[in-house]
């Protein structure tokens, strides 16, 4: 799953290259609209990595379904801000039980270049930051345990599909560098979460 998604990303990545090489865009309307509201469904796949120490435990974190409100602005029609607001719940496994649970507030703002978006499918791609902000946490038998508030950088990937004038759907892959610590009493573990998200859903601009 892991290594089809980062194919993904990579295709998609490229076409959008590709893309911004394109010839100009003919026609459409003269007009920009600036604002953009999406409402998307997404599917979160961490990508983690544990701290050495507690490779004994062979621990993980499940996937999760959830979803997605983003605001869009437009500078120009080529460029424009995206804020992605979101809230996930992770299940954590030791040898694929669970053994605890954290959920995760990770809202990202990105910056996007949308290469020709007069076209019918209009790719984008983008990068900017997230902050991974983790709360409620559990862990069988450690009431102590804490998982720390990350920042990192976000990279995107997607497209938008005219449907009306104002009305389009998208398809959307991101990914999220987090690096948050996770403390057991008095002794901190670093965890890399490191997620890729895909998502689709449908938005209105005006």
């Amino acid at each position: 799953m892991k290594s089809l998604t980062v194919k993904a990303f990579s295709v998609l990545a490229v076409f959008c290259l590709l893309a911004s090489f394109a010839s100009v865009c003919v026609a459409a309307d003269s007009s920009l609209q600036r604002y953009g509201v999406r409402v998307r469904g997404i599917y979160v796949i961490p990508d983690e990595k544990f701290d050495g120490r507690l490779s004994g435990l062979n621990l993980s974190l499940d996937e999760y379904a959830a979803p997605e409100l983003d605001f869009e602005y437009f500078f120009t029609k080529n460029i424009s801000t995206e804020l992605v607001l979101a809230l996930t719940k992770h299940d954590i496994q030791s040898n694929k039980s669970n053994i605890g649970s954290t959920w995760l507030l990770p809202p990202s703002l990105l910056v996007k270049y949308h290469p020709v978006p007069c076209w019918q499918i209009s790719p984008y791609i983008g990068f900017g930051m997230n902050v991974v902000m983790p709360f409620n946490e559990k862990l069988a038998g450690h009431p102590e345990f804490k998982v720390s508030t990350s920042i990192g950088y976000a990279a995107q990937v997607g497209a938008d599909i005219k449907l009306t004038k104002h009305v389009y759907w998208n398809v959307d892959l991101k990914y999220y560098d987090g690096s948050p610590d996770m403390t057991l009493g008095n002794t901190k573990y670093k965890l890399h979460v490191n997620p890729w998200i895909a998502g689709t859903g449908i938005g209105v601009r005006f």
